[in-house]
């Protein structure tokens, strides 16, 4: 193969291969050639047969100009349909021969791509601003254990002076559980941050399965408390990151365990159904429930409804919920009521049913 034959089929590589559309279009106005990219922007296969065509049946409204441009043209496929482009006209000269290219940019893939910028810059918006919160309120609970850890210090040093045993003991204890306390809150604060800002991995989950893996990791805790869980689930598949949906049923079930009525086992009761085009999952509990009042205050960061000696908690778990159904794009609510249990429901669009 000739030096001049190896370059002109680099030459036509290049011209096939851009992810552009290319058209070469003659003084009359007629396209003389046209790259693969742009055939299936116009919905042609083989270029013989959009060689001969004008340019404005493809293009109507072009001012084909060598050096002009056309924004926000309407480009027209061979089927009829419109859609918007971009077009560039340059002149290319040679053996004393001009022709004139057309560059074409499909501005749905571009429109499509600041589209889903536009909402990744949005998403990372609304996770600084859920991490800021959290962070703030976080540093707020924070300086409630290190002032303990602080003023029982101090008087841990005054009774080692007067050898008071009690006294030391007394003030040991209240530091170790403030230590852990505020080791508690940091590791909340670390967890929250994960979830927020950890890539998520979508995946087909069946419905039922996942909910029995978020079951099973807490079949100690089940065990122990001799909780009762019903489930009634159709056969069917959603798209969701698979540890981030089970931690997310797997909170909702631990804080269902842990605010059932004294002296009696959870009753917790797992149920799906249709909602217009998306599934509801529902998990209702008979515990202690809560004013529906509160029903918006539940999901902050750090909020607790109950007394934190009966039920101690750093009350992350219900934000941990909120922030993944929110990157999900799912909708979490809650309605209680006191001494008749609290439902969640979590609205998911469906993947495939049966």
């Amino acid at each position: 193969m000739s030096e001049a034959a190896t370059a002109d089929d680099w030459r036509r590589l290049v011209f096939d291969e851009t992810v552009a559309g290319f058209l070469l279009v003659d003084k009359s106005g007629k396209i003389v050639g046209a790259n693969a990219w742009a055939r299936r922007m116009f919905g042609f296969v083989a270029e013989a047969e959009i060689v001969g065509l004008p340019l404005s049946l493809l293009l109507p409204g072009a001012s084909p100009v060598a050096g002009g441009s056309d924004l926000g043209l309407q480009g027209l496929r061979r089927d009829g349909a419109r859609f918007p482009v971009d077009t560039h006209f340059s002149s290319l000269a040679r053996d004393g021969a001009t022709i004139l290219l057309a560059t074409i940019v499909d501005l749905r893939e571009t429109n499509a791509e600041e589209a889903a910028l536009i909402a990744r810059a949005e998403e990372l918006e609304r996770v600084n601003e859920r991490l800021a919160r959290f962070a703030f309120v976080a540093s707020q609970d924070l300086q409630e254990p290190l002032r303990k850890i602080a003023v029982f210090g101090d008087l841990m040093e005054e009774a080692i002076l007067r050898r008071d045993t009690d006294e030391i003991l007394r003030a040991n204890e209240v530091m170790r559980l403030s230590a852990l306390r505020a080791r508690a809150l940091v590791q909340d604060l670390l967890s929250f941050s994960r979830i927020v800002n950890d890539e998520l991995e979508l995946a087909s989950l069946d419905l039922r399965a996942a909910i029995e893996l978020a079951l099973a990791a807490l079949s100690q805790t089940i065990a122990e408390t001799r909780a009762r869980v019903e489930i009634d689930l159709p056969d069917v598949a959603i798209e969701a990151d698979a540890t981030q949906f089970q931690r997310l049923v797997q909170n909702i079930l631990a804080n269902a365990i842990k605010y059932r009525k004294p002296g009696l086992p959870a009753t917790i009761d797992v149920r799906a159904f249709r909602d217009e085009n998306s599934l509801c999952l529902a998990i209702a509990d008979e515990g202690i429930g809560f004013e529906a009042q509160y029903a918006h205050k539940i999901f902050e960061p750090l909020k607790q409804l109950h007394s934190k000696v009966d039920y101690p908690g750093s009350g992350v778990g219900l934000a941990i919920c909120k922030a993944i159904a929110d990157r999900h794009g799912w909708r979490l609510s809650v309605e209680a009521q006191p001494d008749v249990g609290a439902t969640f429901f979590i609205a998911l669009p469906l993947r495939d049913a049966s």
